[in-house]
């Protein structure tokens, strides 16, 4: 009788984990794995790069946020494509259009997380999350330390743009003194 209530507590205050790999990475919150489930991130809400984003909810204009929303897929991508996630529940397990609600695990670092102390997602302080206190911290923080889209749009590293430029400055200086022979 002991052990069957150390299984329902443990049940009860382990979350309910589901270990897949990932088959497509959508966009920067939303995931495929490869049993064919739909996962959206809890908490986070990345920049659309295949519509329009609700600029109003992150405070930059459209264009920007398309381009972040392609970094955003590309950055979790990168992460998590082809590599086995964990999942942990919150309070609601699906959301209206089917998808599994998850905080997606690699290893041992929540993705959700990281994702928006890297810049590549906002907090979402209008719905109730178990983590979201900590979420809307993490946004605060990499605003104020200017990462990802939060950085300040033309205070990025200009070296590729002057490399480019010297080339080019090189490149028509030598055919212009190359096509007077």
């Amino acid at each position: 009788m002991r052990m069957k209530w150390v299984v329902v507590i443990w049940l009860l205050l382990v979350p309910q984990v589901l270990c897949e790999r990932v088959e497509r990475v959508i966009d920067g919150d939303t995931i495929l794995l490869e049993n064919g489930e739909k996962v959206r991130l809890i908490g986070i809400d990345a920049p659309e790069y295949y519509k329009l984003t609700d600029k109003e909810k992150f405070g930059l204009d459209e264009d920007y946020l398309y381009e972040w929303g392609v970094k955003a897929k590309l950055y979790l991508e990168d992460r998590i494509l082809n590599k086995d996630v964990s999942l942990e529940y919150d309070r609601e397990k699906r959301d209206c259009y089917g998808r599994l609600l998850a905080y997606v695990y690699l290893d041992h670092e929540m993705i959700n997380r990281t994702m928006i102390k890297e810049g590549y997602a906002r907090a979402t302080p209008e719905f109730e999350f178990k983590y979201r206190e900590e979420f809307i911290e993490l946004e605060k923080e990499a605003k104020k330390e200017r990462k990802g889209m939060w950085h300040e749009r033309g205070n990025g590293n200009f070296f590729p743009y002057i490399v480019i430029g010297v080339s080019g400055l090189i490149i028509s200086v030598y055919l212009l003194v190359h096509s007077r022979k």
